[in-house]
């Protein structure tokens, strides 16, 4: 029987907020507020707004991720096989196997500094590409360039199916410059459920923050 895994408060949280100003001939002005708030608590477990999986490969000083320009780099999102995070090719934060059937929040961004060189391409591989995460190139308009992030969210119970074999790997591609680059993922293994035990792992997940978005990363 498989270890069971719990997640601590899993969050996705995203912002968009202005305030629109009028200045009017007569010296007086008008204002308007804009918002789009996302911020949902999610909970551990299998089912519609529950996750029990969590991914994540973040580019900082001390272990730069880091795609060279023209060069790319393949994510399998079923069982990260050939990535090592710190805790084990193919692991978790915690040292464990890690296998994922759906993608419930996947969030990409382009770490490069804001107008520097170098755009992310995001888009199914050639080879079994996994068609949720869509084409964002170049080419297409979309590709991420400094500080631009993309990210897709489905909390309900179908989520965004990854099929092993099939349909489970990204590709990302440095278009133009070497880019520095981030993934995270939240997600579920849908033969395991959610449980308190003495066997259970309790992993904390961090939040999907953004104030605005643009096209995405791997």
């Amino acid at each position: 029987m498989p270890t069971t895994r719990t997640l601590t408060q899993p969050r996705v949280a995203v912002k968009l907020s202005a305030t629109a100003r009028n200045q009017l001939n007569d010296g007086t002005s008008t204002t308007a507020a804009f918002l789009a708030d996302v911020n949902d608590k999610l909970k551990s477990g299998v089912g519609p707004e529950l996750v029990n999986r969590v991914w994540q490969w973040k580019h900082v000083a001390t272990s730069p991720k880091t795609i060279a320009s023209a060069a790319n780099v393949v994510i399998d999102l079923y069982d990260y096989a050939g990535l090592d995070a710190g805790a084990g090719d193919g692991r978790d934060a915690l040292g464990q196997l890690i296998e994922m059937e759906r993608v419930v929040a996947i969030l990409i961004k382009n770490e490069n500094a804001i107008d520097a060189a170098g755009s992310l391409e995001i888009e199914p591989d050639g080879t079994n590409g996994w068609t949720p995460i869509g084409t964002h190139t170049v080419a297409t308009g979309g590709a991420l360039r400094g500080g631009g992030s993309l990210l897709k969210y489905q909390p309900d119970s179908g989520a965004f199916d990854v099929d092993d074999g099939t349909n489970h790997r990204i590709k990302l591609t440095a278009n133009g410059g070497d880019v520095n680059y981030s993934v995270w993922v939240l997600g579920r293994h849908d033969d395991e459920t959610s449980s308190s035990s003495s066997s259970s792992s309790s992993s904390s997940s961090s939040s999907s923050s953004s104030s605005s978005s643009s096209s995405s990363q791997s």
